[in-house]
């Protein structure tokens, strides 16, 4: 069965349960081509799939000099294949992640794009393997990147390796470890990026990245392409002289996020030195996270029915696109209000009362208290406790990071990161804010988001903290009533506020 046949046959839904996303044929034939360059004997492919790499390499003249072993955890997908099996191909149906280690001249994979939250044998499958790698995985690294720990580990001396790879793996904590280990070892070659991934991989929902290594334990430049649409790879006949920079391992620590030392080398924004990070003014938290927003979220109308006093009501931003201007004022709060939107938040205060006890029972009646947060609390409708928060920050976004100076005193659930001054940042809070919707603070800060497909971003708390904004000293060259001005331009006329916010921060940062 081809792609098109599974994916007409196959519900979205149980594809992404096993993280399937298929590889083109092209880039196929391209991965395959890089792995066979020193005569292979063995290829392994941790995530067999519908055996597309394994098509690719039967088209060539010289399959039968060369044994192909698969892993594949889906039977579905196994009793789906059209292929002939011949004496050169052995398919285990099992988890790759628990299988035996062993060593292979090539690996070739396009491996599951899964959180460890949705592995299912998780529990089972990563002490064994931080055991055998001497390192210790955090709840969120994706499954794709322990694949490619252990490939490294199976790759023999002189052996080539192809790994297509979230591209967002290079930003985040866990590809720490991932990155330490393709550096000290001297594997990693080559990257490419796929930019337009939309055009390439139809389904994914984050920037693609390939990953080409050789197990020869020299460190040479690291040889970076970027491919923006498909034709580029219609004219492609190998990798190797595809790349429009080279970068030494030295300019690639690991600690470090990759995104942006990758993608500067594409770009003409040059980083002010000697800048301060966000953290210095306080930090960026990330918003309520209810288990149930449907039942904890209220309106109006719902308050009026349910005759739920103010005592147990908190005033809450819900979605995103709750506000869409820079500026939220008391206002704007209420017409959220008027308008029906539900912008009140159940807060037990007084849980014998009786129309709070008609609800809650109510909640239970529906499951709500069984809910994966939920039934980790005592109570389970007992919620985290947040302060307002005076700056608020879009949690996923396109193009501009989205940035709101909140005037009222409503919560944030987690559509938004808050932030929370320290006593410095309380005194620069407003011209903190102006520095955040300037165009420059703007590409500053953009240089530590997570990228996914289709052009959207993602900021976690961390990223957003360990951004770089002025120093104090830089912040003293403006006035706090320059920034107010600003702050009161935005609620009438955001294009100019923009303007003006960066013309400021164009002068404290000499730029």
């Amino acid at each position: 069965m081809d792609e098109l046949a599974y994916t007409k046959n196959t519900p979205l839904s149980y594809r992404k349960k096993f993280g399937q996303f298929f590889t083109p044929r092209k880039i196929a034939d391209l991965m395959l081509n890089w792995v066979i360059q020193d005569h292979p004997q063995s290829i392994l492919d941790p995530a067999f799939g519908l055996g597309i790499f394994y098509d690719s390499l039967n088209s060539l003249p010289s399959k039968n000099e060369i044994h192909y072993f698969g892993y594949e955890i889906d039977p579905k997908i196994i009793h789906s294949l059209s292929i002939k099996k011949t004496n050169n191909l052995t398919i285990y149906l099992e988890d790759y992640l628990e299988a035996k280690q062993n060593k292979y001249d090539a690996i070739i994979c396009n491996p599951p794009y899964l959180k460890f939250q949705n592995f299912v044998n998780r529990h089972q499958v990563v002490p064994e393997l931080e055991k055998t790698f001497n390192l210790k995985f955090n709840g969120y690294s994706n499954i794709a990147s322990v694949f490619l720990l252990k490939s490294l580990q199976e790759i023999n001396p002189e052996g080539r390796m192809a790994y297509l790879m979230p591209f967002e793996f290079f930003n985040t904590g866990y590809g720490k470890i991932v990155k330490e280990e393709l550096l000290k070892t001297g594997f990693l070659k080559q990257i490419v990026i796929f930019e337009n991934e939309k055009d390439i991989f139809a389904e994914v929902t984050t920037t693609i990245c390939l990953i080409l290594c050789k197990n020869d334990r020299q460190k040479a430049p690291i040889k970076v392409g970027k491919i923006n649409e498909l034709s580029q790879i219609n004219k492609l006949e190998d990798f190797n002289s595809y790349f429009q920079y080279k970068i030494s391992p030295d300019e690639l620590p690991y600690e470090k996020k990759w995104s942006y030392l990758i993608s500067s080398r594409y770009q003409e924004l040059i980083i002010p030195k000697g800048l301060a990070k966000i953290s210095d003014y306080g930090k960026f938290v990330r918003g309520i996270a209810t288990g149930a927003n449907e039942f904890f979220a209220l309106n109006q109308k719902q308050v009026n029915d349910l005759e739920i006093n103010s005592n147990n009501l908190l005033k809450c931003l819900t979605k995103s696109s709750q506000v869409r201007q820079f500026v939220f004022c008391e206002k704007d709060y209420k017409n959220l209000l008027e308008l029906g939107y539900p912008v009140m938040c159940l807060n037990v205060q007084e849980p014998d009362n009786q129309n709070i006890k008609k609800y809650l029972e109510y909640g239970v009646s529906q499951g709500f208290n069984s809910r994966y947060l939920t039934k980790q609390r005592k109570p389970w409708y007992k919620l985290e406790h947040r302060l307002p928060a005076p700056i608020l920050a879009g949690v996923f976004n396109r193009g501009r990071l989205k940035v709101i100076r909140n005037f009222t005193n409503a919560i944030n659930f987690t559509c938004f990161h808050g932030f929370y001054p320290n006593l410095f940042g309380d005194r620069y809070l407003n011209r903190l804010f102006v520095y955040l919707i300037s165009d420059l603070g703007q590409k500053i800060l953009m240089t530590n988001k997570r990228q996914y497909g289709n052009n959207l971003d993602k900021f976690e708390p961390r990223d957003l903290n360990e951004g770089n904004c002025p120093t104090i000293a830089q912040f003293e060259q403006v006035l706090e009533s320059d920034a107010i001005e600003i702050i009161e331009i935005a609620k009438t006329n955001e294009k100019e506020a923009i303007k003006q916010a960066d013309a400021m921060v164009k002068v404290i940062l000499n730029y």
